[in-house]
């Protein structure tokens, strides 16, 4: 059985890292009852573009030029910001 998903651009801040990708929520669902449904501690995020401290941080990356997927740790994340 396949569960419709939506792509939802968001910027993630960690102690870290900035991180700017795609979270792959329920469709017409909300990212805070995705975020405390997880059992596992850690998230996917897609299309990943990750900014180190002293990064210029650029919001409108083009993400989709990105093949890359982090597991971001749901304990880290300091702020997530919908994009």
């Amino acid at each position: 059985m396949k569960v419709p998903k939506q792509k939802v651009r968001v910027k993630i801040k960690t102690e870290s890292a900035v991180i700017i990708g795609h979270v792959h929520i329920m469709v017409d669902g909300r990212m805070s009852d995705y975020l405390s449904s997880q059992k596992d501690k850690f998230i996917p995020v897609t299309e990943a573009v990750i900014y180190l401290p002293g990064d210029k941080v650029d919001d409108n990356v083009d993400t989709s030029k990105s093949s890359k997927i982090v597991f971001i740790n749901l304990g880290k994340i300091e702020m997530l910001e919908y994009l």
